[in-house]
């Protein structure tokens, strides 16, 4: 396997395929990109490694969005914040793998990057612009860890890429900044293609929610649930699975505990058990732009009288943060509407459960994991106020007795208020035991 991996690594031709957008688009977004840096420069590293266990490659998402190529492997953006100029590295290797393009004129032309040069020219070009001090802006891919630690790299470069900190060593006039932030304030406002990429990703999601929907039972376990979710998105027209689904029962799919399934080579996988409730957490992945998608369900196909009246007064105050969404508004208005009607069900909820739910989730400080994130490449947190023509995803995340409570939906906002791009997926707690019978 090795040596044919090295063989297409060095002989397959360059391959023309369709870029992330359009010419005029791409130049926008780096020029967005470079306002935010007017004081430095901004460089950008592709992916840099084969991965023998992905299902293909998988760009970094920061560089595809800027540059439109998934197939450069190893390459650097840089962009100039002051004059607005980009200059595009290619790797040989890349080139050689089959990038979109190779380093000249017609590159230049095809993306509208000023220069596409081989990445030798990395060096003169970082060279020429260390004469002065200057701030040299990187991004942090989402949920990565640090390459090294704090104690080798000092705190002030704790979360700089490895390839960040050499470049400040050798040239030490290089300030380096975090510039992920901005970078998703950039990302967060769609186009109408990202949208439609969106939109066909919600579509394949749903899909995939009803295929693993109609797989749970008493006995089943996680991963076959998992495995119906990832068979659907590919039979849907998706490429693949956004990230790998998680199927979390019983005390898996309580907080944080739900979260580590990622961190363990067994997904936390368990056989199901009735009384249980699982965390649903589902995504497909159409033209690099992720859905997301997220339930709460009894694994009996029947909630308990406790816990059908507490998902309900759930399901209540989710719709009435849901009712506020328009440009404008902010995470915290959304959840004032949450924590109101919760609060409003205080008088008329009857079981004990239910009760002690509402005082719990009516306060920010008991839901560390409640969110209001935005969704395009990859998911990002909303700081301020929402804008019009981003996609966010609704996910409140809370937990009682032992039980995990979670629901997601995909929104594409706008000025007057938001679109459902995931819609077809039951609500109540009658609605999802009628669709899983």
């Amino acid at each position: 396997m090795l040596s044919c991996l090295l063989s297409l690594l060095f002989l397959l031709p360059c391959l023309l395929s369709a870029f992330a957008a359009d010419r005029g688009e791409l130049q926008n977004r780096r020029y967005r990109a470079a306002a935010k840096v007017h004081d430095g420069i901004l460089l950008v590293r592709a992916t840099s490694q084969m991965d023998a266990y992905e299902d293909g490659l998988h760009q970094a998402a920061e560089f595809y969005y800027l540059v439109g190529l998934e197939n450069a492997l190893g390459a650097f953006l840089a962009i100039d914040g002051a004059s607005g100029e980009s200059w595009l590295f290619l790797a040989s290797t890349s080139v050689a793998a089959g990038s979109e393009v190779a380093p000249g004129p017609e590159a230049e032309r095809l993306l509208g990057i000023d220069h596409v040069v081989d990445i030798s020219a990395l060096r003169q070009f970082l060279t020429e612009r260390a004469v002065t001090p200057r701030n040299l802006y990187y991004t942090v891919p989402f949920l990565s860890l640090p390459d090294l630690p704090e104690n080798i790299v000092g705190s002030t470069n704790a979360k700089a890429p490895s390839w960040a900190v050499v470049i400040a060593k050798e040239w030490p006039t290089f300030h380096l900044k975090d510039e992920t932030s901005g970078m998703h304030e950039v990302m967060a406002i769609q186009s109408a293609d990202e949208v439609a990429a969106l939109r066909s990703a919600g579509k394949a999601t749903v899909s995939a929610m009803k295929a693993g929907l109609r797989v749970v039972r008493p006995g089943v376990s996680q991963r076959t649930v998992e495995l119906a979710i990832v068979d659907s998105c590919w039979q849907a027209g998706a490429h693949g699975v956004s990230y790998w689904p998680i199927v979390a029962a019983g005390k898996n799919g309580v907080v944080p505990q739900v979260y580590s399934s990622s961190l363990r080579y067994d997904h936390l996988n368990t056989a199901m058990q009735a009384g249980d409730l699982i965390h649903f957490d589902v995504g497909c992945e159409s033209s690099h732009y992720e859905g997301n998608l997220g339930r709460t369900v009894p694994v009996s196909g029947h909630f308990t009288d406790d816990q059908r009246e507490t998902w309900n007064i759930f399901i209540a105050a989710y719709r009435a943060g849901v009712s506020v969404f328009r440009e404008g508004v902010t995470e915290g208005q959304v959840f004032d509407a949450w924590s109101t009607e919760l609060l409003r069900h205080r008088a008329s909820a009857k079981s004990s459960l239910a009760l002690r739910a509402i005082e719990s989730w009516s306060k920010r400080e008991n839901d560390p994991y409640w969110l209001v994130h935005y969704t395009h490449l990859f998911p990002a947190h909303v700081k301020g106020p929402l804008s019009a023509e981003s996609v966010i995803d609704f996910a409140p995340v809370a937990s009682i007795d032992g039980q995990g409570y979670y629901l997601e939906d995909m929104y594409r906002i706008t000025r007057n208020g938001a679109e459902l791009l995931t819609p077809g997926i039951p609500y109540t707690a009658e609605e999802i035991e009628a669709s899983m019978h």
